[in-house]
C-alpha cells in the first residue's frame, strides 16, 4: 500500500501537473492543423465522388462554396487593418 500511495503523491506534484498541462498546450496547435487538413481532404473527396455520381447536385453546392470563399467581407475586421486606417485618417 505504501508504494501506491507514494506513486500517487509523486504523480500529483505541482511540477508533474504543470509539465502535463504544458505538454497538452503545445500539441493543441498541431491538433487543430491536422483536423483542418482532414476536413479539407474529406471535403475534396466528397466533391469528387459527388461530381461523378450526382453532378446536378454537386455543381450548385460547389458554386455556393466558391461564392462563400470569394466573398471578401469578414465576420470580424482585422484589428491591425482598423488601427492602420485610423492612423491614416490622422
Amino acid at each position: 500500500m505504501d508504494e501506491t500511495e507514494e506513486l500517487t503523491a509523486e504523480e500529483d506534484t505541482v511540477e508533474v501537473l504543470t509539465e502535463e498541462i504544458s505538454r497538452k498546450k503545445k500539441r493543441k496547435a498541431d491538433d487543430i492543423i491536422a483536423f483542418q487538413a482532414v476536413v479539407c481532404i474529406l471535403l475534396a473527396a466528397a466533391f469528387f465522388v459527388g461530381n461523378m455520381l450526382y453532378p446536378e447536385v454537386t455543381a450548385p453546392l460547389f458554386g455556393k462554396l466558391r461564392s462563400l470563399t470569394a466573398d471578401s467581407s469578414d465576420i470580424m475586421p482585422n484589428p491591425i487593418d482598423v488601427g492602420v486606417s485610423l492612423i491614416d485618417k490622422l
